[in-house]
């Protein structure tokens, strides 16, 4: 390219609207010092039929840049093309396109031509202006984007008015170990790298759609649509770079947003990321939001129960023992317990979260309350354990649990309800999981024992889908409560979604199983009479 002649620029982009939304947003330049923090001026300076005269002033990077310009409109094509009349550029010119691109999707291309007319300076300078045109437009693009999401979203109660529909589920690997397996899922023969190569490569990624779900199907007949979308982390990441997990949260939510899908459950460790961070991530985007933490809580009473009533136990005299307790899934179990039996112990790893924990159920209910931050001395003695507490290291042993204890595995990985063990005289199963009404395949391994089970957090996402109801239901630490569980429980059965069957890792508690369980428990009681 020869000293004189202009470069040639060309970008491009998909926004997720019909073209006359993006037609009508491009036009609206009086806007853009608004939703653009890099123009500092758009004046709209006259308008004659399909021709009008705008003064610019923009920050490219540092450089400050005026100039006034023209601009045609060719709304049957959906073409605008554009010049300068004055200014601190010799040259700007150029067009943008508008094609459609799917659904609900448009294909905006921007080509234009810049010279700032310094023979000296021109060559120099003409590689970096080019570097701060793509940056700049980028930007733009990104905020016409968010826009768009926050037209579509801002009308979501109003049903009639709105075009999103479906459900969106965030999930992650818990280990490295899972890692290999989601990507051995897709090619079995695949060659494996070191493993620092491949957790680098798969933590610089950004979040992104990993499997659609095209139909579901409710009980009552009534058909939705789903994505899974993969956040590239493992929850080590959490201790070593929260801002960059959190990132991967935001990125994830904006491609669920991109689709027009109606809510997003925070599956795993990204509603742990959430509240870790100052800044909740229902306040960074516009998708509703759900840690999918009620119906959690839901599954997980309902599992204790069940199986306390197959085990021959006296639910009301039950000492319960919540691992994580202080948390929000073991902290709305031991809100709604305290009510049910007769005395409850809460761990925690921070002293402070007891506290405040104790003081709160203390006004609660019937039962007594206990804490420790010794998982293993509180649940020596309970009749029945819910260990929430997520954590990728084992947090009590196996044979930490007296003989006819009740063990609800309900954190994210399940390090007791998949550990290997001999002994026939405990009741472990993993909790927080639902039935669904029909068989399913998630297109990869989630760590589900069944094709006909779910995470709760997962389905409490498909559920509020199914009733349209876009809100932010779990979200939030210490706001589930009684009523909640009781709604989101009522509105689980409607659809098909129920408790699951008792799993102890993989294996399926058969009748016999549960048996020869309750037989030991009472072997038990009747020598020490408890």
């Amino acid at each position: 390219m020869s000293e004189s002649e202009a470069p040639v620029i060309r970008i491009k982009r998909i926004l997720p609207a019909k073209r006359w939304k993006v037609l009508r947003l491009i036009t609206r330049v009086e806007e853009f010092s608004r939703i653009m923090p890099n123009v500092k001026k758009c004046q709209v300076l006259s308008r004659t039929g399909r021709v009008i005269q705008t003064a610019w002033q923009i920050d490219m990077d540092g450089i400050p840049l005026s100039w006034k310009q023209e601009e045609t409109f060719d709304f049957k094509n959906f073409a605008i093309s554009f010049r300068s009349t004055e200014g601190d550029l010799e040259e700007l010119k150029g067009e943008w396109t508008l094609k459609p691109a799917g659904e609900n999707q448009t294909e905006v291309e921007v080509v234009l031509s810049i010279k700032i007319g310094i023979p000296q300076l021109e060559e120099f300078v003409k590689k970096m202006l080019v570097e701060k045109i793509h940056k700049n437009f980028s930007a733009m693009f990104d905020a016409f984007e968010e826009m768009i999401a926050m037209q579509r979203y801002r009308r979501i109660a109003d049903r009639k008015q709105s075009d999103i529909s479906g459900f969106a589920v965030m999930c992650h690997p818990y280990n490295y170990n899972h890692l290999v397996k989601y990507i051995q899922y897709f090619k079995k023969d695949l060659k494996l790298p070191s493993r620092e190569f491949l957790s680098k490569i798969f933590e610089s990624i950004p979040a992104y759609v990993s499997y659609e779900l095209k139909t579901f199907k409710s009980k009552t007949g009534k058909v939705t649509h789903g994505n899974f979308i993969m956040c590239p982390f493992v929850p080590d990441m959490l201790k070593t770079d929260l801002k960059a997990v959190v990132k991967k949260v935001v990125e994830g939510c904006k491609q669920a947003e991109r689709l027009g899908l109606g809510i997003m459950a925070l599956g795993g460790f990204t509603s742990i990321a959430g509240e870790m961070n100052n800044k909740s991530i229902r306040q960074m985007v516009n998708i509703p939001v759900t840690t999918g933490n009620t119906y959690t809580v839901a599954l997980a009473l309902q599992g204790v129960r069940k199986a306390a009533q197959l085990m021959g136990m006296d639910f009301s005299q039950a000492k319960v023992t919540i691992i994580g307790g202080a948390g929000d899934i073991g902290g709305g179990c031991a809100k709604i317990l305290t009510e049910e039996v007769k005395e409850i112990t809460i761990t925690s790893r921070n002293p402070r979260n007891l506290v405040d924990a104790e003081r709160s159920l203390a006004y609660g209910g019937r039962a007594k309350i206990r804490t420790s931050s010794d998982n293993r001395e509180a649940v020596k003695d309970a009749d029945i354990v819910i260990a929430a507490a997520s954590s990728t290291e084992a947090i009590v042993g196996v044979d930490d649990f007296k003989c006819g204890a009740i063990v609800c595995d309900i954190g994210y990985p399940k390090n007791i309800s998949h550990s290997k063990s001999d002994r026939k005289d405990i009741f472990v199963f993993s909790g927080g999981i639902c039935s669904l009404p029909y068989e399913f395949d998630f297109g990869f391994d989630v760590g589900l024992p069944s094709t006909l089970t779910l995470y709760g957090c997962y389905a409490e996402a498909i559920i509020l889908d199914l009733e349209e109801r876009y809100q932010n239901f779990s979200e939030g630490k210490g706001n589930i409560t009684k009523e909640k569980v009781h709604e989101i429980s009522e509105m689980a059965q409607k659809h098909g979604f129920g408790l699951a069957p008792f799993f102890w890792g993989e294996k399926l508690l058969t009748e016999k199983d549960i048996q020869e369980l309750r037989e030991a428990r009472q072997e038990t009681v009747l020598k020490h009479g408890g």
